[in-house]
């Protein structure tokens, strides 16, 4: 049988880094059903819908990164049943950016068959610049927490 993890406040979680490219960004896009020129694509697009140099990487590839760090500390079995991540964007994360994706768990909600475990996310460039801060949760059994005082 395998061992149950266990989580309390403080905890750090593994951090996970991604290095973009602008062929990795069109193949996002493309599995997402995104057909023709968009400013996560096409220069001259970015240019006259985003006022950039060049394209930008979409929000939701920082959310399937940030999504994937968790689902690696939870495991994909308690994640992809009861986890999620959500983010607010502070920078454009461009190709060629290397992103740090970090978490440490913030807070432990008791529910009835187990907790809802919370950490706090933020996404961070090459450059030590924030790109996304958010946070995530997966609901795990009560046997992963420690015992009640």
């Amino acid at each position: 049988m395998a061992m149950t993890a266990t989580y309390q406040i403080g905890d750090e979680v593994p951090p996970l880094s991604k290095t973009l490219s602008q062929q990795g960004i069109n193949l996002f896009e493309k599995s997402g059903g995104t057909e023709g020129p968009s400013q996560f694509t096409d220069e001259e697009t970015a240019r006259s819908t985003l006022g950039t140099r060049g394209t930008v990487a979409s929000g939701r590839m920082s959310v399937t990164f940030g999504a994937e760090m968790l689902r690696r500390y939870f495991g994909p079995k308690q994640y992809n049943r009861g986890g999620m991540v959500e983010f607010r964007f502070l920078r454009p994360v461009r190709p060629g950016d290397t992103v740090t994706f970090t978490g440490k768990v913030t807070a432990i909600d008791r529910t009835v068959d187990g907790a809802r475990v919370i950490v706090g996310v933020t996404a961070t460039n090459q450059k030590g610049d924030v790109t996304a801060v958010g946070s995530g949760s997966c609901i795990v059994p009560s046997l992963s927490l420690p015992a009640e005082e």
